[in-house]
């Protein structure tokens, strides 16, 4: 199974040499076999738990077999204990919920602290499954049918090339030892009711087939999605007109709305898909936007100040004036060449997940400078660069997922950087400085 393991993970680029990768471990069998595996491959690697005490002396218990693990592996071991019950109160979130929002917060912040460039989960194939059927079950839309992503931002998952038979089987054959979760057995939880009484009786490869060939018509339905977006206009007062002739030729004119809508949203999607064929006035609001029927569509304004707003930025766009006028060139690596204009961004394409988001930076944004091994705090690195406040103001960077990839006009992340194994650039250039000398 490593060799397995490692072609999977070169194949899908992973992880490369230069990276040191957080595993989080439960203790169930599915993280601990991860953590033998990549023990096996000598990735480097620290291990993270989780202890939400839900199961009180059970959860106590989990927390020290994962601590005798990292010990037997020689390799760091962070744990943190989570009051969930009472954060899930705060938040009016499920306990599930909760609980998933607290950890990736706090592998997040590890990752920070501690320069790791990768976190890797241990879900395997029947999960994706499994969150293919829920997401099935609430009519979710294609783009949340391609089960779970690869990756994302430095989040990966390795062991999704095996499936739950094959890990069980690997721990046996090695008499690996692991911890069980009594609530997994309860059937009051969707995922394991969908676990222990749906997925036995069906053919997961045809499902994970689906996952395949979904993934294939999301990127079709996103080309649809980029004609109609170069069919927008914005307005001279800042709202961005969605017109309604385009969408009518388009048998699925509301995925296609809802793809364009989803980063500004949410919204109560029926309100706004009935806005198409409602009276010119008529209007559908969240917190920060407010979208209007008139003549012409849909009129999108934002309610709260302009400094706040984000744009999108999809593989496609080659221009930008709101609220930076930038523009977006894609060559083939050997065509280009280096830039001595510092306010240029030369970033690697392969390693882009489209869309991008620009946005003002905020506190707490940090990313690795180009030229450094660790993270640096967005706001450190202007005070470095000796910015004037107004300068630090009109600061922008450049996201990938959750992943900041430059500093737009400034500098790049280490991570984002051209190397020779780098097929496409991506360059974003400004098309005037506005910037306060």
């Amino acid at each position: 199974m490593h060799n397995r393991l490692l072609t999977y993970i070169a194949e899908n680029k992973l992880i490369i040499d230069s990276d040191k990768t957080l595993l989080t471990v439960s203790g169930g069998k599915d993280s601990v076999a991860m953590v033998y595996l990549f023990n096996m491959l000598d990735f480097p690697f620290a291990i993270a738990h989780c202890n939400f005490n839900l199961r009180g002396e059970e959860s106590n218990q989990d927390e020290t077999f994962v601590k005798q693990l990292a010990l037997k592996m020689g390799v760091d071991f962070f744990t943190k204990r989570f009051d969930v019950k009472k954060y899930a109160s705060e938040t009016n979130f499920s306990i599930q919920m909760a609980a998933r929002d607290l950890r990736y917060k706090w592998f997040h912040e590890l990752s920070q602290q501690n320069n790791f460039s990768k976190i890797a989960t241990a879900h395997h194939q029947d999960d994706v499954v499994e969150t293919l059927l829920i997401k099935k079950s609430r009519k979710s839309s294609l783009g949340a049918l391609q089960g779970i992503p690869l990756k994302r931002g430095n989040i990966i998952r390795p062991m999704l090339c095996f499936n739950a038979q094959e890990i069980t089987q690997y721990l046996n054959n090695h008499q690996i030892k692991y911890r069980k979760d009594s609530s997994n057995a309860s059937l009051k939880y969707q995922r394991n009711k969908i676990r222990h009484t749906v997925i036995p009786k069906l053919e997961t490869e045809k499902l994970l087939k689906e996952v395949e060939k979904n993934k294939i018509e999301y990127q079709k339905r996103l080309k649809l999605v980029q004609k109609y977006i170069n069919s927008c206009s914005v307005l001279d007062d800042g709202s961005r007109v969605f017109p309604k002739l385009p969408l009518q030729k388009e048998p699925q004119w509301q995925e296609i709305l809802y793809e364009c809508l989803k980063y500004y949203g949410p919204f109560h999607w029926k309100d706004v898909f009935s806005l198409m064929n409602a009276e010119v006035g008529k209007k559908v609001s969240n917190t920060d936007y407010q979208l209007v029927k008139e003549r012409d569509g849909l009129h999108l304004f934002n309610i709260v100040p302009r400094d706040h707003l984000n744009e999108l930025i999809f593989e496609h766009t080659s221009e930008l004036t709101s609220p930076l006028c930038l523009s977006f060139t894609t060559i083939n690596y050997q065509d280009c060449e280096l830039e001595l204009d510092s306010s240029i961004n030369t970033l690697n394409f392969d390693k882009l997940k489209f869309p991008l988001l620009i946005r003002k930076w905020q506190e707490g944004d940090s990313f690795i400078p180009l030229g450094m091994r660790g993270r640096k705090k967005v706001s450190d690195f202007l005070t470095d660069e000796k910015l004037t406040t107004k300068q630090k103001e009109n600061t922008f960077v450049l996201c990938s997922s959750n992943d900041i990839v430059c500093i737009v006009g400034r500098r790049i992340n280490e991570h984002y950087k051209l190397v020779p194994q780098t097929e496409k650039v991506y360059i974003v250039k400004p098309l005037n400085n506005n910037d306060e000398q």
